[in-house]
């Protein structure tokens, strides 16, 4: 092993006992949010205003969504919404099938007409088919565009 390759780089180190740096610095900011709450009001307010300022908190600092942090969503939505760009999906160009008209190859396709029985294929058609093989007969599809015959 001639070079060593740095493993693990998406992981933040935890710096302040079980929480990373960012981590400690969400919940000292909903400390400081509450400690005025705590000294200027009853506990019954404090509690109902502690909940959910901690909840966030928590959130903020541990909830990834797609592996991204909640801020990064948050912060990343409210530039969408409020970015004066319109997007708009629209499909341009209409799926048409190929036509071939080389005769060497119509040659080809018309000789080409063996039909392989082996168990193997036929339980591969089978899964690729959900079991609705039927050999004997050509059964049209209503669903399938129709080539003009050219």
């Amino acid at each position: 092993m001639r070079f060593q390759v740095p493993q693990f780089t998406d992981v933040e180190d935890k710096v302040i006992g079980p929480f990373t740096l960012r981590q400690f610095f969400m919940y000292v900011g909903a400390a400081m949010v509450l400690i005025p709450v705590y000294i200027f009001s009853d506990l019954s307010l404090f509690i109902t205003i502690a909940l959910p300022v901690a909840g966030i908190a928590a959130a903020f600092a541990h909830l990834k969504v797609n592996g991204k942090s909640l801020f990064t969503v948050i912060t990343n939505a409210l530039g969408f919404f409020t970015s004066s760009q319109i997007y708009l999906w629209r499909r341009t160009a209409k799926l048409r099938p190929i036509q071939i008209v080389d005769p060497e190859w119509q040659e080809l396709v018309a000789a080409q007409t063996y039909e392989d029985t082996s168990p193997l294929s036929t339980a591969v058609q089978i899964l690729e088919t959900a079991g609705n093989v039927v050999r004997s007969e050509d059964i049209p599809d209503d669903l399938a565009p129709e080539i003009p015959a050219s």
